[in-house]
């Protein structure tokens, strides 16, 4: 059985949404929530049931979660974070 632990990344299976990445923020039973950072926040992450989902392992951002999923920039270090592994440039923070 699949583990979905706070912190992994997903890729979305289906969907107008296919193919993105997304963390994973939250799980309530079969529904998991995603974030990028952006679009899906912390505060309100898509929901997917398992099964529409591609996990993506990453052991460093999940033991990191606590401490990101508390800090102020969180949102944007998730939005770094899926950018780097897509080969986008990371969005300037705005101070």
């Amino acid at each position: 059985m699949l583990e979905y632990k706070l912190g992994y990344f997903a890729t979305s299976l289906c969907g107008h949404d296919k193919g993105r990445i997304y963390m994973i923020v939250k799980q309530e039973g079969e529904m998991i929530g995603l974030s990028d950072g952006v679009r899906r926040t912390i505060d309100n992450p898509k929901w997917k049931k398992k099964k529409h989902i591609q996990m993506i392992r990453s052991e460093r951002m999940a033991e990191a979660f606590p401490s990101l999923i508390s800090s102020e920039d969180a949102n944007q270090r998730i939005y770094d974070e899926i950018a780097g592994m897509e080969g986008r440039k990371v969005r300037k923070q705005e101070d």
